[in-house]
């Protein structure tokens, strides 16, 4: 009988390891599909558009044209996102190139990015005129404090939580914090928010593939919901782990916490 428990047991896990393996070679095989078609759409486009002189063009296929532009960039950088996901979901963590990163400029490099390419949602305010402030982004690191990490995969990781502290936001000020500090000895990056906040029963799930809160939002925040996943996906490489603080209606902090330097090479050695 155990035996027979045992082998249904490994059947599961094995037939749980194939579904996630070819969900992420169909990801990979759609995203790439996308590319080229995309390009056309955007490059003929976008030569069209600066090539035409007004009165050569109808208002009405001006404006076609500068939205088929718009949405094909927009579509663009989501499955550049798909790409990159599938592309770190078949690394392995003796794949990562572990350096000393230094961890003020990752911080400022990443929000700098983020903020040129903010493109977050305007508030209407009580007397009905339209405000869209540049976030504030405040980074609390000494200058010399480094962490054991793979550079590029850090920086991806933090962009996402500074994105997504941006796009969930619905205050009129979002002020934004990257700090970093010590636990016990581990490494800790954090990422703070005076945005929407996450109701509890949405804490466990966030971390899933394709999962998306949108309660202020209603639908307005273009994405896949990949961004936390990804970010997991970069965490669990490290041999590190997330923690989620929130409080519903006043704002989130994220955490990224690396394992000591002894931890790092126990995993190493496993």
């Amino acid at each position: 009988m155990e035996e027979k428990e045992k082998h249904a047991q490994h059947s599961t896990e094995g037939d749980n390891s194939l579904a996630k393996d070819a969900a992420t070679r169909v990801l990979s095989l759609v995203s790439h599909k996308l590319k080229t078609p995309l390009s056309i759409i955007n490059g003929y486009s976008e030569a069209i558009l600066s090539s035409v002189k007004p009165e050569e063009m109808s208002s009405f296929n001006i404006k076609a044209l500068e939205d088929i532009n718009k949405q094909g960039e927009k579509l663009s950088v989501l499955v550049d996102k798909l790409v990159r996901f599938a592309n770190i979901s078949d690394l392995l963590p003796e794949d990562l190139v572990k350096t000393d990163v230094n961890v003020r400029k990752v911080f400022s490099d990443t929000s700098s990015k983020c903020i040129l390419r903010d493109d977050s949602i305007s508030i209407t305010s009580s007397d009905n005129t339209i405000r869209k402030k540049a976030p504030t982004i405040e980074v609390k690191c000494e200058n010399d404090t480094t962490v054991k990490a793979d550079g590029t995969l850090l920086a991806i990781a933090i962009e996402e939580l500074v994105d997504n502290a941006i796009r969930f936001n619905n205050n009129v000020s979002k002020k934004i914090r990257l700090f970093y500090y010590q636990d016990n000895g581990k490494d800790v990056l954090a990422v703070a928010d005076n945005g929407v906040g996450i109701r509890e029963e949405h804490i466990t799930k966030i971390f899933h593939k394709f999962y998306q809160i949108d309660d202020f939002f209603t639908g307005q925040i273009e994405g896949w919901g990949l961004g936390l996943a990804l970010v997991k996906r970069i965490m669990n490489l490290h041999g590190g782990n997330i923690t989620v603080r929130s409080q519903y209606g006043v704002g989130t902090i994220i955490s990224l916490v690396f394992p000591k330097a002894a931890d790092d090479k126990k995993l190493k050695s496993i």
